[in-house]
């Protein structure tokens, strides 16, 4: 059996692939990245006798080695990995100039462009950015309790917006364009809820990689925007993104299964490039 794992800063996902069929699991990370600890997630293989590879990515996956028992271990770049996947889910086609937002803990812009991957851009403001402000602001780090607060809440509450600050329009940005981020917070007598700070955070993260996706697209000069991640499962972070990426033209894509992208990514790279 094929199998795949992405060993992210917060989840690690893996793929099983028997008969065509793809299997997709996910579990929390661990600080530590050994042959032990990828036997225990894979616990229905045996790593003696499997026929297949073991596709790997992320996190400190070189330390690994070349393989696991009898089983080889193929190593694939973390960038490839996405842009492979990224491209994969979405269905556009490879020739055109594409740029794959990968939204998880923090945010990464790959330049994709015939089977070519290029990291261009990122940001350290990402999908663990909410979890960590959740926590420090609203005494969570349950990533369903703060989406529900988010999406029960009211940015506009804690954001300063452009109707607030000026009297006209500043080029084609509507009037509800986000001016400062929890600009309101500071203002004497404002009022807000546990929920709107939720949405503040979530529309803060949303933005930001929004408009550092929009500036590499333009940069490059492509023509799509396919996000990945899952940073994205937050309905306001999605949101967020479409309408800061709208103020340029730009209509993202999110992909069906964009969380494990970067796992199928390993997995086709491997497949293309087989181990003997």
């Amino acid at each position: 059996m094929n199998i795949s794992a992405d060993f992210g800063i917060t989840v690690t996902d893996t793929l099983r692939k028997k008969d065509g069929t793809l299997v997709h699991r996910m579990d929390q990370s661990t600080p530590e990245l050994n042959h032990d600890r990828v036997k225990d997630i894979f616990q229905e293989i045996d790593f003696k006798t499997n026929e297949g590879f073991m596709a790997v990515t992320g996190g400190k996956h070189l330390e690994l080695g070349d393989l696991i028992e009898n089983t080889p271990i193929v190593h694939v770049n973390e960038i490839e990995a996405i842009g492979e996947g990224a491209m994969e889910l979405s269905g556009i086609d490879k020739d055109q100039s594409t740029i794959i937002v990968s939204a998880g803990s923090g945010t990464a812009c790959i330049h994709a462009h015939k089977g070519q991957y290029l990291h261009a851009s990122g940001t350290g403001v990402g999908g663990g950015t909410v979890i960590g402000l959740s926590k420090l602001l609203l005494n969570t780090d349950d990533p369903s309790e703060i989406a529900s607060l988010a999406e029960n809440g009211n940015e506009s509450s804690v954001d300063l917006i452009l109707q607030d600050v000026v009297t006209g329009p500043i080029g084609q940005l509507p009037p509800d364009t986000t001016a400062v981020n929890f600009g309101k917070v500071a203002k004497n007598g404002s009022t807000y809820s546990r929920e709107d700070i939720a949405a503040g955070i979530v529309n803060l993260v949303g933005q930001t990689a929004a408009r550092i996706a929009t500036s590499v697209a333009l940069m490059f000069q492509a023509s799509e925007i396919v996000v990945v991640g899952r940073a994205p499962s937050f309905n306001g972070l999605k949101s967020s993104l479409e309408q800061a990426a709208s103020i340029t033209g730009f209509t993202p894509h999110f992909p069906k299964n964009g969380e494990y992208a970067s796992a199928l990514g390993a997995m086709l790279v491997a497949e293309k490039n087989p181990p003997n």
